[in-house]
């Protein structure tokens, strides 16, 4: 619940982005997470799959594009579902005017970005549990990534800050 409403307050939409996929374990067997973030590592969107092929790269990616509109530039590792999926979206009208980088060193900081989810790994017990888990997670870094940008970092209260999310006076 939070992450929507933090997702429909956080809608700009960057120059940069930087999309990678992880993997997780849940439940003894492999499943990959799908994130992306702006040039200043504010998530965009998160996905949590059973599959890492082309048609999930394939639909986060085009839902991203609907959701924030296209970037200057995304950056991606060179998994070749991502620049599969890119090049096929770019067939079909998205991504018409984004640069498509695959430069090993430039996604450094969405590969950081992937350590405190990745840190929860023994607490996800099915896929069902996993995603809302991680979408809070994501939610609740988030408000604090911002604040830390906006540097009002002292006095910074999760509890204040849903508050103001949700519109709830003090």
């Amino acid at each position: 619940m939070y992450y929507q409403i933090w997702k429909k307050k956080n809608k700009k939409s960057f120059y940069s982005w930087k999309m990678d996929e992880t993997y997780i374990k849940i439940k003894g067997k492999w499943h990959y997470l799908y994130r992306a973030i702006d040039a200043d590592g504010l998530t965009l969107g998160i996905w949590l799959r059973k599959k890492r092929d082309t048609q999930a790269a394939y639909a986060f990616l085009k839902r991203l594009v609907k959701q924030f509109d296209e970037p200057k530039v995304v950056v991606t590792d060179k998994a070749p579902s991502i620049t599969s999926a890119f090049k096929k979206l770019k067939e079909y009208g998205f991504y018409q005017g984004t640069e498509h980088r695959t430069i090993k060193y430039l996604n450094n900081l969405i590969e950081q970005d992937h350590r405190p989810v990745k840190r929860r790994n023994k607490f996800y017990r099915s896929l069902r549990t996993a995603s809302p888990t991680i979408k809070g997670m994501e939610a609740i870094r988030g408000l604090y990534k911002k604040t830390r940008k906006e540097g009002t970092l002292f006095g910074f209260s999760v509890c204040t800050e849903i508050k103001v999310l949700l519109g709830i006076p003090d």
